[in-house]
């Protein structure tokens, strides 16, 4: 009878940092279980010593012999194979080769919202999150030394036939209309359902967390050049107390100068993602792709909004995320940069 084939798992991630003066080994085969910290070199030892294919158990503590194992190569077995399930059986047929991916991509303990049961499940994890972590707002107000309001871009009617609309109300077109606020849950506890707070905009956002802020460095007929927000929840243009000047801007995009010259109104607009929001609910690293996702879904709004307006968008490539969150008075870690442009027309 064949022996039995096993290999190390197809997902198995292993990272070694310092902590208090100490090394601890992070291993982990799951992204949606909790990671095992192990702070004995002995299994990552026996781990890297393993052959890259497939192997036998006995080739397998042989080889655990010939590294200075043989004491503890019993017990690393029993631990590796039955209790954390970092070395697997091979399968016979079949190529397994993706399996890292496939394991990577499916192994997230989703919940089938097709049974009703896993509403209840589903919420009883988010009074635990909401119990241990506090829910993080839905709006950002940053320190600003002046604000000027927008109007809601449904009230801003179109203007009369050959005329053009007044900066302002394409501003409120663009800003409001991509970015403002269209509808609002409040937070609610029924005692059998938790509802926590949710806007709704213009532009999808994965869960409606809404990551993604508006800065803008604006030059415009009426309004005090410098560094804006808009305020999501005042639906205003707020003038930021933080003054990075279109120097500190350029050093960390060399493309700028040559996009937002001229001496039409340019909007030289940032995006940058309060990460928090999304990783409070979806606790997961892949679901960071998710914020991706929505800026390029912003992106491509206002592109087509401004391009109605007569506004061109264009990309700035090749910036320098966390010098320009830092100019911004930002958290690079927090509340990073992910797409910068200019509006101009």
């Amino acid at each position: 009878m064949p022996s039995t084939v096993f290999r190390r798992h197809p997902a198995l991630l292993a990272a070694v940092e310092e902590v208090g003066g100490r090394r601890r080994i992070t291993v982990a085969v799951h992204d949606g279980r909790p990671p095992l910290l192990v702070d004995d070199a002995r299994l990552l030892a026996a781990l890297s010593g393993l052959p890259e294919g497939g192997f036998t158990r006995a080739e397998a503590l042989t080889g655990w012999d010939s590294a200075g194992l043989g004491d503890v190569k019993e017990p690393l077995w029993g631990f590796c194979t039955r209790e954390a399930g970092l070395i697997v059986t091979k399968a016979e047929e079949g190529v397994f080769r993706h399996d890292a991916y496939h394991g990577a991509t499916r192994g997230y303990p989703f919940l089938d919202m097709g049974r009703a049961q896993a509403f209840d499940t589903d919420n009883a994890l988010m009074r635990h999150y909401t119990a241990v972590d506090g829910y993080p707002p839905v709006y950002t107000d940053l320190p600003h030394r002046g604000r000027w309001p927008l109007a809601k871009a449904e009230t801003v009617t179109s203007p009369p036939d050959g005329g053009e609309y007044l900066l302002m109300e394409e501003l409120a077109l663009l800003l409001d209309g991509t970015f403002g606020e269209r509808r609002r849950l409040d937070p609610d506890d029924t005692g059998t359902y938790l509802q926590v707070e949710l806007v709704f905009k213009a532009v999808p956002s994965g869960g409606a967390r809404h990551p993604v802020e508006a800065l803008l460095w604006l030059r415009a007929e009426g309004l005090p050049e410098g560094l804006y927000h808009y305020n999501v929840r005042a639906n205003t243009l707020d003038l930021l107390q933080v003054r990075p000047g279109r120097a500190a801007l350029t050093a960390a995009c060399p493309a700028l100068p040559d996009l937002a010259g001229g001496r039409g109104p340019v909007a030289v607009v940032m995006l940058a993602a309060v990460m928090r929001r999304p990783m409070w609910r979806y606790r997961d690293p892949r679901s960071a792709r998710a914020v991706f996702i929505d800026a390029g879904h912003i992106v491509q709004h206002l592109a087509e909004t401004g391009a109605w307006l007569g506004w061109r968008w264009s990309g700035l490539p090749a910036f320098d995320a966390p010098a320009l969150a830092r100019d911004l008075g930002l958290d690079p870690e927090t509340t990073p940069v992910l797409e910068m442009g200019v509006l101009r027309r």
